[in-house]
């Protein structure tokens, strides 16, 4: 098509506007596939907007659950129901002796325990100034008598040998120390002009020793120990404290050579004896302790109601915002009159009125939604089904006293309501047992027949707990709002919610959502129909040129005709 077109000189006509307007009926087509692509756009956001939604549900409440963690890298991992420090609470009587938490394990009741003794490593500090002048000069020959700058001062500390010259400076024996795996660490406070050295374990596996490495002259078969590592150690002036057999305690001057470890922890538990631990922070019987000095206390377990219920509440009320806006969605008037705007149409509204035309015109996308819909369905099916294979009491969750909401009209429904006297009560009564029905792992449990009786040996892969079932129903709605709608920029988050979502998708759609594929299709049809405008557009000026090009001709034949009359 040309870029530059003189019409209508023979005519008249403003063949431009008449083509212009001729081609706005024909641009309408391609309007109203723009269209139908925009409202599948807005379709996919809201899709991966829900599944956000979802994912965020699932972490937020594991999370507040204490039934994930995360790594260094930021990695989800989940944590086993035994883990959970807010079922139960425990108080020590003597804080300054022994810190008390728990875990869901822990049972109920009063704990004596005495700590005859803390687990405790092996330490060794300088007794008085090393240095020549307070670790102000520039290298080891300088600060330390009898080094020069040409020597090799080679030590091992447990069996990790070291090598330095006598130009280094003490920060790089410090650095190279502490970034081996001797089990050590040490400083240097040039301030006090000291050296300290510290086992980075407790208890009597513990160890510390010094060696002066063996130098060994091939040529002579004789081998003597390297003076200057001797003469460094010496310079350090350490003392060390460390225990005997008996587990007390000896200070002394470091040797060389000498093997030196840590004691274990030592504690009575409600008249068990001589319970040895290697670090002070452990766990018996469901009780964390963090043993602080010597000394008895008597350890409180009691379940936590008021915990329990405020973490189950807290689940129920964000399960209900999901609920609220589920409900929202799938029952949405839809305003078929409100299409997508065109670009000519917004650049005729103000902005206000396009933010007003595009609320209606995305209002309703999602009514009645089979994938929305049924994995609502399904996540009320999960409340109402009672959970098999656990031998509590508790069976349904009614019977602790959570239930949906009544039916109104015009309610949304699926909601659930506590009665918070019920499940205080179920709670206080038999914490085990409402854990059980909410957590339980899913898994095999015991086979029944059509009458409900068992059936001996066999069993069927059970559901596990209400909740551990709206997780896993919800998960299978993400799925499926995945496949039809893709991840949009969310694939991490799905894969730290459950690495099957991501991986079903790739293997089954390879990377392409159902809505993807139309939204492609749609730009192929649009790109079509555009090449057509351009035909039809350049055969309306064909047309019009052919039309001018006559009217010319007609033109100069009446002229010659007038000339040839005389006229």
């Amino acid at each position: 098509m040309s870029s530059i077109r003189i019409t209508g000189l023979a005519t008249g006509i403003d063949t431009d506007q008449m083509i212009k307007d001729l081609m706005k009926v024909e641009r309408a087509k391609v309007d109203r596939v723009q269209q139908d692509k925009q409202v599948l756009q807005w379709r996919q956001e809201l899709y991966n907007s829900i599944n956000k939604d979802f994912a965020n549900f699932i972490l937020n409440t594991k999370k507040e659950f204490g039934l994930s963690g995360s790594t260094s890298t930021g990695a989800i991992f989940n944590k086993s129901l035994s883990s959970l420090n807010w079922v139960k609470r425990a108080v020590s009587s003597n804080e300054s002796a022994v810190k008390v938490s728990t875990t869901s394990e822990a049972v109920n009741g009063s704990y004596d325990v005495t700590v005859h003794r803390l687990a405790d490593g092996v330490k060794a500090a300088s007794s008085a100034n090393i240095t020549k002048d307070g670790g102000n000069s520039e290298n080891l020959a300088s600060q330390f008598e009898g080094l020069t700058e040409g020597d090799i001062i080679r030590f091992r500390i447990n069996d990790k040998e070291f090598s330095f010259n006598g130009t280094d400076k003490i920060s790089d024996v410090v650095k190279q120390i502490n970034a081996s795996d001797a089990g050590v660490q040490v400083s240097y406070d040039a301030s006090i002009d000291r050296f300290f050295i510290q086992t980075t374990t407790t208890g009597e596996n513990a160890v510390l020793k010094v060696d002066a490495l063996y130098d060994f002259n091939p040529e002579t078969g004789t081998g003597t120990y390297s003076d200057a590592g001797q003469k460094f150690i010496e310079a350090l002036k350490l003392n060390v404290t460390s225990y005997d057999d008996n587990g007390n305690l000896i200070p002394e001057a470091l040797g060389i050579e000498t093997t030196y470890k840590g004691v274990d922890a030592k504690i009575t538990f409600n008249g068990a004896e001589n319970i040895t631990k290697s670090t002070n922070q452990f766990t018996i019987n469901g009780i964390n302790l963090d043993l602080r000095t010597t000394g008895s206390t008597t350890v409180r377990v009691d379940t936590d109601t008021d915990a329990v219920y405020d973490k189950i509440k807290g689940f129920v009320d964000k399960y209900n915002e999901i609920v609220d806006k589920m409900g929202k969605l799938l029952g949405e008037k839809q305003y078929r009159d409100y299409r997508p705007l065109t670009a000519e149409q917004k650049e005729a509204m103000k902005e206000k009125e396009i933010e007003l035309w595009e609320e209606k015109a995305k209002s309703g996308l999602l009514r009645n939604d089979s994938i929305i819909s049924s994995t609502m369905q399904n996540l009320r099916n999960s409340l109402y089904n009672g959970v098999e294979g656990i031998e509590g009491p508790f069976k349904a969750l009614y019977e602790i006293g959570i239930d949906t909401e009544k039916w109104a009209a015009g309610a949304i429904g699926g909601k659930l309501e506590i009665d918070e006297e019920k499940l205080r009560k179920a709670i206080s009564e038999d914490v085990d047992g409402v854990l059980d029905l909410l957590f339980k792992e899913a898994g095999p449990v015991p086979a029944k027949d059509a009458n409900g009786n068992l059936i001996p040996g066999e069993t069927v892969e059970g559901k596990g707990g209400v909740i551990t079932r709206m997780y896993n129903t919800m998960i299978e709605g993400m799925k499926q709002i995945v496949n039809k709608a893709g991840p949009g920029e969310e694939s991490s988050l799905f894969r730290n919610i459950n690495s099957k979502i991501m991986i079903d998708f790739v293997t089954n759609y390879g990377s392409i959502s159902m809505l993807d594929k139309d939204i492609s299709d749609i730009d192929n049809r649009i790109s079509d129909l555009n090449a057509l405008l351009i035909r039809k557009e350049d055969k309306y000026y064909n047309q019009f040129a052919a039309m001018e090009k006559f009217v010319q001709q007609m033109n100069n034949q009446g002229s010659w005709l007038m000339q040839q009359l005389g006229m």
